[in-house]
């Protein structure tokens, strides 16, 4: 029985390889992101991992990415099949969510969409715009 252990195994590793980058974390959950009122904290425990890596932005705002990338390849094939997601949502200075700034790989329904993305970077563009105005006005 040992000596079929040992044959198997290295059959089972030549057979298949995988490749992780990131932690897997639940997408569907982003549709209950509420904005102005979501922390990082209920965030990440509504996608169940923590962020990948984050930055800080010039208004102080901070980006949170959330990304998992898996490749399967099948040496006995020569079938590689790649998976990936990722998402980059930003707070506010007072920890609250704002918006989604990316998405890759996920999706919404429109509505989703339309309140956690496209909604808020219009009204994020919008005064951003009024801010220039206002100092081209005071200068």
């Amino acid at each position: 029985m040992k000596k079929l252990i040992f044959p198997l195994v290295v059959l089972l590793v030549l057979l298949g390889a995988k490749a992780v980058i990131g932690q897997d974390f639940k997408d569907q959950n982003l549709k209950h992101l509420v904005v102005g009122k979501t922390t990082l904290s209920e965030a990440t425990a509504l996608l169940d991992a923590p962020p990948l890596r984050s930055s800080v932005g010039a208004s102080g705002a901070t980006g949170y990415t959330w990304q998992y990338i898996q490749s399967n390849a099948s040496l006995w094939t020569g079938n590689v099949r790649s998976s990936s997601k990722q998402v980059i949502l930003v707070f506010n200075t007072d920890g609250t969510f704002q918006r989604i700034f990316q998405m890759d790989g996920i999706q919404l329904s429109p509505e989703d969409l339309e309140r956690l993305f496209s909604r808020p970077a219009a009204e994020h563009a919008h005064k951003q715009q009024n801010q220039g105005n206002l100092r081209a006005i005071a200068d």
